[in-house]
């Protein structure tokens, strides 16, 4: 018998995905404008500690699937990418201890999954608010330690954590679920909706103007402060602000009917594979072409992130139309 999805958590990946997506095909021309710097720094501040939590809602510490599933991929796309950076891209060298671009997250999951077991604490709600303020602590102390960087993904493991934790918690029913029934009641209240999304532009517009005060390079969590030049202050903001954001994108996301039903199953593939399309683009000099305007900008991204999008449903739903196949055999 199939499991039945959450509808919910399938249209946030959704969305999480498309702007990952969007944000990657951003990236090199980011700098260049102030719209789209604050609009980089604005997806940069939620889209991936939203994509933990979810990560952390249905986690599960099944070694057998924490190899097959993220150690394997790990490294077999990190040799991949390897090959991929210094033959097509001509890049000098290629550390294999440092996670390849997007494939810190694959390692940080297996991490994650593998160490669940220490964080146990069903129906101990206090035990759990106390856990989960330590891996706060962990990941804000984490950032004066300098050999705490890219190597093995150690400091987005850990900066990352307490979302994935979070996640992990807020499904039990101890801890939050009680929490989310209430929130899906309060989003029913046709007011509620808009007023989150007002406060979601809001918080954007606030960024926009205070872009110069953000750190742009902190966003990533890959290394300590002394090296990117931010604090404990900014890193502690990141959590607060990914925190409200990502309460705010749960109260606008419709969560009655699948927005892309055929995309929310295979967001891991896009993730993974949409990297090779956004360099070859970047190396042959397209996306250069279009940084000279704010219309060239965001016709150039909007164009990359639609036509990705497209073609990873295509093979979403070849591959669901397959798997459909073999059961009916």
């Amino acid at each position: 018998m199939e499991k039945k999805r959450n509808i919910l958590f399938d249209n946030i990946r959704v969305v999480l995905i498309i702007l990952v997506v969007y944000g990657h095909a951003l990236e090199p021309l980011r700098f260049d404008n102030r719209l789209f710097i604050g609009l980089y720094n604005f997806i940069y501040l939620f889209h991936m500690p939203v994509f933990v939590f979810c990560s952390g809602a249905f986690a599960k510490s099944d070694k057998k699937r924490i190899v097959k599933k993220y150690l394997i991929p790990y490294v077999v796309y990190q040799a991949l990418y390897g090959i991929f950076d210094v033959y097509i891209m001509k890049a000098e060298s290629f550390h294999f201890l440092k996670s390849y671009y997007v494939l810190w997250y694959l390692l940080a999951l297996a991490v994650w999954s593998l160490i669940l077991p220490l964080f146990q604490a069903e129906g101990k709600r206090k035990k759990q608010i106390c856990l989960w303020i330590g891996s706060i602590g962990i990941g804000l102390l984490a950032g004066y330690v300098n050999m705490i960087g890219k190597e093995f993904s150690l400091s987005r493991i850990l900066v990352f954590f307490p979302f994935f934790l979070l996640g992990y918690y807020i499904k039990q029913e101890d801890m939050g679920k009680k929490w989310i029934e209430k929130a899906l009641e309060y989003r029913k209240k046709k007011r509620v909706p808009w007023i989150c999304i007002i406060l979601f532009v809001g918080i954007f517009i606030c960024i926009y103007y205070g872009s110069s005060m953000i750190n742009t390079w902190g966003l990533y969590g890959y290394t300590s402060y002394a090296f990117q030049g931010y604090t404990i202050f900014f890193r502690a903001f990141q959590y607060v602000a990914g925190v409200i954001l990502g309460i705010l994108l749960f109260m606008i996301i419709p969560g009655e009917k699948p927005i892309l039903p055929y995309l929310a199953s295979h967001t891991m593939g896009i993730y993974l594979g949409h990297v090779i399309v956004i360099k070859i683009l970047e190396k042959v000099g397209m996306a250069e072409k279009f940084s000279n305007s704010t219309m060239g900008i965001a016709g150039y991204s909007f164009v990359v992130t639609v036509a990705i999008v497209i073609v990873g449903m295509g093979l979403s739903w070849v591959i669901n139309k397959r798997k459909q196949e073999r059961k009916n055999k």
